[in-house]
């Protein structure tokens, strides 16, 4: 859960055919309203029909994405609880929980006194903007964690702060909150209530150079993704599981060939030998999922 590298970090692990939930709510920045989250799925309270709003159209929710917004409200409301119940079984169920935290920086409903996580266009003047303290991070972090371990005395919690600057903010800006959320993670980790990956630093410090950054020398590149991700799969993922990954690898490249001629012979043994490994790879992972390499 957390941020758009999250969601960068979740693609991988689906590519490879982990069993993992990736950002049920949209993408979340602020760690309070990911929190909120968390509370409430674990605790099974229920979206209501007074905690939605129109905007442009649509319905939306301030403690989540803009991405479950609806036409319908009805639809909307659904949407929510659906998603809700989802996380809370998942995080009862998981073996680990990543989080992803992009800012410290966080923007208050003036009205509702609600800190949101997303403002869905709404006017700047309708919130104030604030920077949660280090101190203020870590307790909403260890709040978070002290649940999740009651409902789930085995979860492993990964702390990580996003490499992906908020130059809206400003760049001074945008450091005082990085650093804010360093130092929070840091906390609970010291606490023993987590672990930290270095995700920002790796961005920043290993690959200083704007070759492994987008266009718009802001966000990642898929190398510096991909580095990410060997630096993060090194450390987490089970030696044993390595050749498995392999597997699937070659299953997902073998899908992803397009051959010059699909009824040649030698096509048609390379759809039955990969139809083979596939069936080997269900048959010890039932939870895998590959489409069918003869459609």
């Amino acid at each position: 859960m957390g941020s758009c590298f999250a969601t960068h970090m979740g693609e991988r692990l689906h590519y490879y055919q982990f069993q993992q939930t990736t950002n049920p709510f949209g993408v979340i920045f602020h760690p309070a309203p990911m929190a909120d989250l968390v509370h409430r799925a674990l605790g099974g309270k229920s979206f209501e029909s007074s905690e939605l709003f129109e905007n442009q159209g649509l319905w939306r929710c301030s403690a989540v994405h803009s991405t479950l917004a609806h036409p319908n409200p009805e639809r909307a409301l659904e949407q929510l609880n659906t998603a809700l119940e989802h996380l809370g079984a998942t995080l009862r169920e998981a073996s680990h929980l990543i989080l992803t935290l992009g800012t410290a920086w966080g923007y208050r409903d003036r009205e509702t006194g609600q800190l949101v996580a997303n403002c869905h266009k709404r006017p700047a003047a309708a919130f104030e903007k604030e920077l949660m303290a280090p101190d203020a991070l870590a307790g909403v972090l260890m709040g978070m964690g002290i649940a999740l371990r009651q409902a789930n005395p085995g979860i492993r919690i990964i702390l990580s702060v996003s490499p992906v600057r908020h130059i809206r903010d400003g760049m001074v800006a945008s450091q005082r909150s990085k650093a804010h959320l360093v130092t929070a993670a840091h906390q609970m980790a010291d606490a023993g209530m987590g672990h930290y990956f270095p995700a920002y630093e790796l961005l920043v410090d290993e690959l200083r150079d704007y070759r492994f950054y987008g266009a718009d020398l802001v966000h990642p590149n898929e190398v510096a993704v991909g580095h990410i991700w060997e630096r993060f799969s090194g450390a987490w993922v089970a030696p044993g599981a390595r050749p498995v990954m392999e597997e699937v690898a070659e299953v997902r490249r073998g899908l992803a060939h397009r051959p010059l001629n699909p009824e040649s012979e030698a096509h048609l043994a390379f759809l039955q030998s990969l139809s083979r490994k596939m069936e080997g790879l269900l048959a010890r992972y039932p939870h895998m999922a590959f489409e069918n390499p003869t459609s």
